[in-house]
């Protein structure tokens, strides 16, 4: 196992948030180099320093942790020599993040939103107004597999926004587990383009089963199509024009959506790669009895249409099902054709 060593001239690095997606983003920078503190629940820390941290990738070489590698803290405290604080609370958890980040870190430190949705910088600008903040994109999913195993299903570069000379080093410590970091002068399209591509979330939420699943039935894709194309056309009458996400462009997406399911299978894995395991952290959210993030996805596109004088009926009623899933506590396990019955499709 590789030896990773931690001194004072390495880049000082907290996870705030250290589940899923943090454990996996802090995993890869120890193995770039950084001194790495996690900061999260109880059960993730007992599980990490029993068992390790492993990440796995579908396409990449495991990485392997032992726990005197990091640093797992359940004080708040433990951020205060932080140089970068890495934000990857569910986003219905970011003000009382940001009131914790803001009491305990150090005025200089860069805090990076790694966050789904569009208005998680915000949120956090609003409680620590006098530190930067930084929008940033993960465009793939990771799901917890065991005790102190995280794997990532999903292909595609990280996002942040331009803003300090700090982002040099996490591109460097990134690259060192062969994970792309790519630096945007403008988040905001990037985040929209991830965002339209998120709403997928709950439609495999509903369905229950895998996202690879879901997308080779062509109701599911029909019913996702029409959930996606109502929120490209919010978003473009709001005067926002979403980046593309991956190999395809919003428009592009849709079109391949509602292929034949036998063509759609030939160029599926030319346009995103998706592990046969993979699923929505929303979904695993479902089943672990926690809350939802509904509101920061099709929640957001329903918020946006209400703004600018539209309306979002498909996206409103993935909303009202999730929020009955969720009080329900399991998932209704629609197929694809049920999906498009409850939408009119």
């Amino acid at each position: 196992m590789t030896q990773y060593v931690r001194n004072n001239n390495s880049l000082k690095v907290a996870i705030f948030g250290a589940g899923s997606i943090g454990s996996y983003l802090g995993g890869q920078l120890v193995h770039g180099g950084c001194d790495v503190t996690f900061l999260g629940r109880k059960r993730f820390q007992q599980e990490i320093l029993e068992n390790g941290l492993t990440l796995t990738h579908f396409e990449r070489t495991a990485l392997n942790f032992k726990p005197n590698d990091f640093e797992f803290s359940l004080d708040p405290k433990s951020i205060s020599e932080a140089d970068i604080i890495l934000v990857t609370v569910k986003s219905q958890d970011t003000p009382l993040a940001a009131q914790t980040i803001g009491k305990n870190a150090k005025a200089q430190a860069l805090i990076i939103s790694f966050q789904n949705g569009v208005s998680n910088k915000t949120a956090l600008k609003e409680n620590m107004p006098k530190h930067k903040i930084l929008g940033a994109v993960v465009p793939f999913n990771v799901t917890g597999t065991g005790p102190g195993r995280f794997h990532c299903g999903t292909e595609g570069n990280l996002s942040v926004e331009n803003g300090d000379e700090k982002l040099a080093e996490l591109v460097a410590a990134f690259s060192k587990s062969g994970q792309g970091l790519d630096i945007y002068d403008d988040i905001l399209p990037v985040q929209w383009g991830k965002l339209l591509v998120n709403l997928n979330n709950a439609l495999n939420t509903l369905t229950g089963g895998t996202l690879r699943d879901g997308l080779m039935q062509r109701d599911y894709r029909k019913a996702l199509a029409a959930i996606i194309s109502e929120g490209l056309a919010v978003v473009r009458q709001a005067n926002i024009e979403p980046a593309d996400f991956g190999k395809a462009s919003a428009d592009k997406m849709i079109k391949i959506l509602r292929l034949p399911n036998f063509i759609y299978g030939m160029i599926m894995n030319k346009i995103v790669k998706i592990d046969a395991s993979a699923r929505s952290s929303m979904l695993d959210d479902l089943e672990m009895g926690r809350s939802s993030e509904v509101d920061y996805l099709q929640g957001e596109v329903v918020k946006l249409a209400q703004q600018t004088g539209q309306s979002a009926p498909y996206n409103q009623k993935i909303l009202n099902l999730i929020n009955q899933a969720f009080l329900d506590g399991m998932s209704p396990k629609l197929s694809g054709s049920d999906l498009c019955k409850e939408l009119g499709l």
